[in-house]
Parts: C-alpha cells; structure tokens; sequence
C-alpha cells in the first residue's frame, strides 16, 4: 500500500518552488521600493516570532527570496501553510 501525499496548500502558479528532495520550497517577491521590500521584512519578523519558523532571506533593494525548510526534511502541510501566510504577507498588511 503506498502512502498517500497531501495535496499541497500553494501550487506552481502561486510562485513556490518545490524541492521535495531536499524538503525545500523557494520563491522571490518582487516589490516596487525598498520601503515596500522593508515593510515585508518588518512582517516577515512578526510572522516568524508568532509561529518560531524562521525562513531563510535574501534580500536587495527591491526583492526577498524566501526559502522555507522543512523540519522534518520532506514537505508538510505546515510547510506550505507557512508560505500561504508568506505570500499573502508579500500582498501588504492584513486590513
């Protein structure tokens, strides 16, 4: 009986790059300011603190890349949840 793989939260389209080899999913945010690139980085720093995950970043003026590894070394369902709180932090702040 083979083992049955959860359907990830994010997809291709939404940007992420899976390395399930490694337990890895990558994606860069492009933002129009550094302010912009700041402020994502400010929320990043919250999200982080709230949740004790602490992704890899990489940032220049006007980009982050973000890479989140896995805990256990294959991707879970709280792997991908995180980068769906990622990508809706890259959105701007929460109204």
């Amino acid at each position: 009986m083979s083992e049955s793989i959860p359907q990830p939260a994010v997809s291709q389209a939404d940007g992420w790059q899976a390395q399930e080899r490694q337990g890895i999913l990558t994606r860069r945010f492009e933002f129009a300011s550094y302010p912009e690139t700041r402020a994502f980085l400010d929320r990043m720093t919250v999200l982080s603190e709230r949740t004790g995950r602490f992704p890899d970043l990489n940032f220049s003026k006007t980009h982050v890349n973000v890479s989140i590894a896995s805990d256990s070394g294959k991707l879970t369902d709280a792997d991908f949840q995180l980068a769906d709180a990622v990508t809706r932090l890259a959105a701007g702040p929460a109204e």
